[in-house]
């Protein structure tokens, strides 16, 4: 069994974290493929509101982060304040140093810098990467970004959502059998990012698919 845990946070953005929340769980619920894996949203209180005032109920406590596999980190408006959190700060931090595999959206690269988490490049929101810059001396990206132990994406715009890439992103690590069957639940095409670019511009090839979706 496999738990991939989602944090949330005081102005999480909520599209964020349903368009992560939603995809895994539908991988989790696959009756096609026997995956094992399990989907856990958890904040530093057991209700949260987001970004545009949705609150967000029956959150585990952090801890249960201790189980998990991989940890999805979204962005929003309260992302600045949560990097500052200490309590957030040591999750994340705590996550990362007993090998949990890490996955960003946008300004959620936020709480990775700030847990001091290492990488060499880090994607986040094309307004925050001035930001992201005071907290990290990673390569700030565009696009998705695959360096080890962080998959972060943000900074170019597309016609995807982003956390919807995220999610088929986890679920490619660790459901690879799940993801036709997702993106048919979901009626849309699985995203493939064909490129990185960095910060000074340049595309670099990594990939021959295109991206879709």
């Amino acid at each position: 069994m496999t738990w991939v845990g989602v944090l949330a946070y005081e102005g999480v953005e909520e599209l964020d974290l349903a368009g992560v929340v939603a995809p895994l769980t539908k991988a989790a619920r696959c009756t096609q493929h026997n995956s094992g894996l399990r989907v856990l949203t958890a904040g530093p209180t057991p209700e949260v509101t987001g970004s545009n005032g949705l609150v967000i109920g029956g959150l585990r406590t952090l801890a249960a982060l201790s189980s998990c596999a991989a940890v999805v980190l979204p962005g929003g408006r309260g992302a600045e304040e949560a990097a500052a959190s200490p309590l957030l700060r040591e999750a994340v931090a705590e996550a990362a140093a007993r090998g949990a595999a890490l996955f960003s959206v946008c300004t959620g690269a936020l709480l990775v810098a700030a847990a001091g988490v290492p990488a060499r490049r880090m994607a986040v929101h094309g307004g925050k990467q001035d930001l992201l810059r005071k907290l990290t001396s990673a390569e700030i990206g565009r696009g998705l970004i695959r360096d080890p132990g962080l998959t972060s994406v943000g900074g170019l715009p597309g016609p995807g959502i982003k956390a919807v890439d995220i999610a088929f992103e986890v679920i490619r690590r660790f459901a690879a059998e799940c993801v036709p069957c997702v993106a048919q639940r979901l009626e849309v095409l699985a995203p493939s990012w064909p490129v990185t670019i960095s910060a000074a511009g340049p595309a670099t090839n990594e990939e021959e698919e295109p991206r879709l979706g």
